[in-house]
């Protein structure tokens, strides 16, 4: 690719892998103006990797993630899936993730045939509503970082709208935001969850730093996403307005921990989890 996602073409083109092997893939990767890879591009693309070697039929319901080492920005990545179990109903999935010959990521992944069962769902927080008005993440960045900050067209392929300011709550920080593409996308299921694998790892390590006097993106911060997990509840499309409410209910030790919630439709779609790396340098 000749550089980040701008489109939803070309941010479909990031999952779009080549088959090396019999359970092994590579993937392409953007020019970016970060120092390392995008860790939810390497979490969705590890997801599409696994996927490629499960019956169609079989839908990913959850994942467990680390990021091992940085990604370098400039050298494509080799996907290796172990077939760990196919039972009745659940496959399950082991991918490590290289770049060369260094291992830079690790993901366990579960995916389930279709059944009928209980079914429950938490409401979405009542008292946000998706507008046009919202400011989105560009204008947010824009008014902190200025004009010239590169950061702001890393996402382009993505609308992301604040649906409520960053706060300190009883819960720690907080966070709650609208997104989806910006186009419509196929209706691969695969290329919907990968993208929600995507977009769910853009804000969420923030949040951990919305109670303290420090700025997440400024270079008196080293950040980095150690783990991540994830729980897809039902189908979605990333085409359509998603909300993500976010909370970070600890940070200790250099790490902050952040969960969130994804819904569409008054119902609860994905849920995740992250720790990462929140290191103060002045």
């Amino acid at each position: 690719m000749d550089g980040v996602p701008k489109d939803v073409a070309e941010l479909i083109a990031l999952f779009d892998l080549t088959q090396t092997g019999a359970s092994s893939f590579r993937g392409p990767h953007p020019q970016t103006y970060l120092q390392r890879l995008f860790g939810g591009q390497v979490l969705g693309q590890t997801l599409v990797a696994a996927a490629r070697t499960v019956a169609s039929d079989r839908r990913i319901h959850s994942l467990n993630a680390y990021f091992l080492r940085p990604g370098a920005n400039d050298a494509p990545l080799d996907f290796e899936v172990e077939v760990v179990r196919d039972g009745n109903t659940f496959s399950n999935r082991r991918v490590v993730t290289r770049q060369g010959d260094r291992e830079i990521f690790m993901m366990t992944a579960s995916f389930q045939a279709p059944e009928e069962g209980l079914d429950h769902s938490a409401s979405p927080p009542a008292d946000v509503a998706v507008s046009e008005a919202s400011p989105s993440l560009r204008e947010v960045l824009q008014r902190r970082f200025g004009a010239p900050f590169k950061l702001l067209s890393e996402w382009d392929a993505l609308d992301v709208r604040l649906a409520a300011r960053p706060d300190r709550t009883d819960s720690g920080g907080s966070m709650r935001a609208w997104v989806r593409t910006r186009q419509a996308m196929p209706d691969d299921p695969v290329l919907h969850a990968a993208v929600l694998a995507y977009l769910s790892d853009i804000t969420l390590l923030s949040v951990t730093t919305v109670p303290h006097e420090v700025e997440f993106l400024s270079p008196a911060m080293q950040a980095a996403s150690i783990d991540h997990v994830m729980w897809f509840h039902r189908p979605v499309r990333v085409d359509e307005w998603l909300l993500y409410d976010m909370v970070s209910p600890s940070a200790s030790h250099a790490r902050g921990f952040a969960t969130g919630r994804l819904f569409q439709g008054g119902q609860a779609v994905a849920s995740c989890a992250q720790e990462g790396l929140i290191r103060v340098l002045a």
